[in-house]
């Protein structure tokens, strides 16, 4: 029995090949994207707990008296980590979008090639069955009108006398 691999036309052979090639390197893209994604959001969020830690610190161990002088810094810092983590979260889509533009380009021309290849070999295959079934139908009714027909089935002009 032939695997379903030997079973495969070249051409859907290779269109199968172009097609498992895009999406291996379409999903690494992903995933190098999704992993950079992951650092940029553990780094904010150790440097939010990082500031949200010293902020409660500062709130317990500070007299009031102190604490107006320190809001301010304190803000302004929050501030400038999320414009940053904003920045970084920006960065990381635009280089996605950039990597997912290349892979396509990169694979474009040969999904193209191959699929117009697999279209021809299809077209080809119908013509050959379509042709065959022809032949296979002429040879029939070839055969039928060289062979007699029972006397049941000749016309007799005075019909059916039962």
């Amino acid at each position: 029995m032939n695997s379903f691999v030997e079973t495969l036309s070249p051409a859907a052979k290779n269109h199968a090949e172009a097609r498992i090639d895009y999406y291996t390197d379409l999903t690494q893209t992903v995933l190098h994207s999704l992993r950079r994604l992951a650092e940029v959001n553990v780094q904010f969020s150790r440097d939010w707990l990082d500031s949200s830690t010293t902020a409660l610190r500062t709130g317990l161990l500070t007299p009031p008296s102190e604490k107006t002088a320190d809001v301010a810094p304190t803000a302004q810092a929050t501030l400038q980590k999320l414009q940053a983590y904003h920045q970084q979260l920006a960065q990381v889509a635009s280089e996605f979008q950039v990597e997912l533009n290349q892979v396509v380009q990169q694979h474009a021309p040969q999904a193209a090639r191959t699929v117009t290849e697999l279209a021809s070999a299809g077209q080809q295959a119908a013509k050959q069955h379509l042709s065959d079934e022809a032949s296979r139908f002429a040879n029939i009714a070839s055969q039928n009108q060289s062979m007699p027909q029972p006397a049941s089935m000749q016309s007799d002009e005075g019909g059916n006398k039962n």
